[in-house]
């Protein structure tokens, strides 16, 4: 029986380049976070109860290039809009990034995307007050988005709301 010695490593290694090659692009084609089905698993219309006694609502449209998205998230009380924001998910240089102009204002809030698949979006920003750390998981025909952060005065929270597709 002969040992493997330097030459058989080395035929090894230069025979199967283009395999090891494969498996790295693969891999790292594997690592890049593209939220082009999530996007697709959110589009339409949902709501869903505010922890108040209003309905909360979200609207995602995919924009043209099918891996970003823009959309409308409003409250109704008592016939009254309470609350309304208007997002975008978009690639910048940096990566993926989730803005947010809550009350429709000129200054919006970004947060980094940290995890992305078909069924889930995390983004966070830590200098932000609340929320720091958006989370919606898909779940059939309904979303939770679990909202953490620190509130004014300081105390950690959390808020969580579901809200179902819309059928119309």
């Amino acid at each position: 029986m002969r040992k493997a010695g330097y030459g058989t490593l080395y035929n090894f290694l230069q025979y199967n380049k283009k395999l090891f090659f494969c498996l790295g692009l693969i891999w790292s084609l594997g690592a890049c976070q593209i939220p082009k089905g999530f996007i697709r698993n959110m589009e339409g219309k949902w709501s869903g109860p505010t922890s108040g006694e209003g309905v909360g609502f979200e609207e995602w449209n995919p924009a043209d290039l099918e891996d970003e998205a823009f959309g409308f998230a409003w409250v109704i009380e008592d016939s009254d809009t309470v609350f309304k924001e208007k997002f975008a998910l978009v690639k910048k240089q940096t990566g993926y990034v989730y803005i947010a102009y809550p009350n429709m204002t000129q200054n919006p809030t970004e947060f980094q995307m940290k995890k992305v698949g078909r069924k889930y979006l995390e983004v966070e920003n830590l200098n932000h007050d609340f929320p720091r750390n958006i989370q919606y998981r898909i779940q059939g025909d309904s979303v939770e988005i679990i909202l953490t952060g620190e509130y004014e005065n300081h105390e950690v929270g959390e808020e969580r709301y579901w809200l179902k597709k819309c059928n119309h």
